[in-house]
């Protein structure tokens, strides 16, 4: 819990990607990043899993749910009630202070695309058919939305779009800067123009340099968007672009008639709602999984997973190919580490990639298998991990155009994901078997300080966004601060109130 301070503390200084974007990047905390990144959530599912097992030994299907859900679903509630309209509120400014700074002026800021944002529309009619920025202005249109100089600049080749130039939009069409950026005047424009043309089909299959449609950049491309969003210059804030985007993928589908309400459920479905509690809506799903399960397992008594299947030799020799299958679906090839919608809409890849890890946990508890202790070993592990799994799983995480080496990022992935949940398991047992007041003390506070912490961060980040200091130490700031705050509420005004009973269901 508490290395998601951590983790979302890093995302505002590696590049244009997050709600904040500081002025200083830091190759530093992309690496503190990715190695938290690589196991941290697959760990945690684990021993959700090991822990739902023991309570179901101790209460049966029926205690656990009722013991378990009641541990979830009220802070869950919690959350989403106090904290995320916050933090929803502080998104949209963050959002609309980088869009003042009107940083796209740089780019596609001259010749054909200048006319497009000066919206000279008599310039427009005089541009030659053959003009090299003809597809590089049709693309800065169907951007920032401007329907009147982008059915000028189709008429110019009868409909048709043109080709981009610019390297930095990835070789992509007018259509998918529409679907990117949630346009749906843009698109119906485009689309009316191509309609009974021998190239309908063509353009909304159309992949960029990266084989995304314009469907897939709308589905789940948001940080190559976030990003072009800065460098264009779209004044528009991020949920208003994913509303946008889900509302339009149904017209992306060749030959597709939406019916408006579904459009308008898919949007409410699966708007990314949840943001840093995401993982809390997923492991509900998983604990009312495990809850049927058990149900069904103690009434038909169905077989449970044999002991060579946990075995420590021989558990990687099934789990590994198996994750890499589940990270290659999760991720769509590209990007390092699984992620969710963070709607109520999960998707299934999602949820089945951690019920792989929440279900080995289980198994492992109600098998009565306990991980090897082994500290030695463990310290060699963690060092190979980190020093050589880890960099090569990263870089390679990048490549969806080489899908031979996305498979092999995908398969390092599996290695650092297990390899890191086994060795730090081993570790926890060698040195914190024994009861550490302060682990306790610390373990107790950490749910109250993840689930109040990201307005924290994201106000730290926007105050420190401009200060002329090196990112590592701002950073340092932000989690010293955030953490030093929460814990100092906890102790005082959380812990020992209901509010404390509600997250931690006891006295701390």
């Amino acid at each position: 819990m508490l290395l998601g301070v951590v983790l979302h503390a890093c995302l505002a200084y590696m590049g244009p990607y997050w709600h904040v974007h500081d002025r200083g990047e830091s190759g530093v905390l992309i690496a503190l990043f990715a190695f938290i990144h690589g196991w941290r959530m697959e760990l945690f599912f684990l021993l959700a899993g090991y822990f739902s097992a023991q309570v179901l030994r101790q209460a049966g299907p029926v205690g656990m749910l009722q013991r378990r859900l009641r541990r979830l679903v009220l802070p869950f509630l919690l959350g989403v009630c106090l904290v995320l309209p916050v933090a929803h509120w502080l998104i949209t400014t963050a959002q609309a202070h980088r869009d003042d700074k009107k940083v796209g002026a740089v780019v596609l800021a001259e010749g054909v695309p200048s006319l497009v944002r000066r919206g000279d529309l008599v310039a427009l009619q005089k541009v030659a058919t053959d003009d090299p920025e003809l597809g590089n202005a049709q693309y800065l249109a169907a951007a920032l939305g401007k329907t009147a100089e982008l059915t000028i600049l189709l008429n110019k080749n009868e409909g048709r779009l043109a080709e981009t130039l610019l390297a930095r939009l990835h070789g992509e069409t007018a259509l998918h800067a529409a679907a990117r950026f949630g346009q749906a005047e843009s698109l119906r424009v485009i689309l009316a123009a191509a309609r009974g043309q021998a190239w309908e089909k063509e353009i909304l299959e159309a992949k960029n340099d990266s084989g995304l449609t314009p469907r897939a950049v709308a589905e789940d491309d948001l940080a190559e968007t976030l990003k072009l969003h800065r460098l264009l210059g779209v004044v528009r804030p991020e949920a208003d672009i994913v509303r946008a985007q889900l509302a339009l993928r149904g017209q992306l589908a060749p030959g597709a008639s939406p019916d408006p309400f579904f459009a308008r459920l898919q949007a409410w479905l699966y708007f990314p709602l949840f943001h840093h509690l995401w993982f809390m809506w997923v492991l509900i799903i998983h604990t009312l999984f495990f809850g049927f399960w058990a149900w069904v397992q103690s009434r038909y008594d169905l077989p449970v997973m044999p002991r060579w299947m946990l075995a420590e030799w021989t558990r990687l020799l099934w789990l590994i190919p198996v994750t890499a299958g589940l990270l290659w679906w999760a991720t769509e090839r590209r990007g390092f580490g699984a992620a969710g919608n963070y709607a109520l809409a999960e998707k299934p890849a999602s949820i089945i990639f951690y019920g792989l890890f929440f279900a080995f946990g289980a198994a492992l508890r109600w098998r009565g298998v306990e991980p090897t202790r082994q500290p030695w070993l463990a310290w060699v592990q963690l060092i190979v991990l980190n020093v050589v799994v880890l960099p090569l799983a990263f870089l390679s995480a990048w490549t969806p155009q080489y899908p031979v080496l996305y498979g092999l990022s995908c398969f390092l992935q599996a290695v650092l994901a297990w390899g890191m949940c086994f060795t730090l398991l081993d570790l926890f047992q060698a040195y914190l078997a024994r009861p550490i007041a302060m682990v306790r003390y610390l373990a107790h506070a950490s749910l109250w300080v993840y689930l109040a912490h990201f307005p924290v961060v994201l106000a730290l980040q926007m105050w420190m966004a401009n200060w002329p200091v090196w990112p590592v130490v701002k950073c340092g700031l932000v989690c010293t601060l955030t953490l030093g705050s929460l814990l100092a509420v906890n102790h005082w005004l959380v812990r020992r109130t209901w509010l404390g009973q509600v997250i931690n269901g006891q006295r701390a």
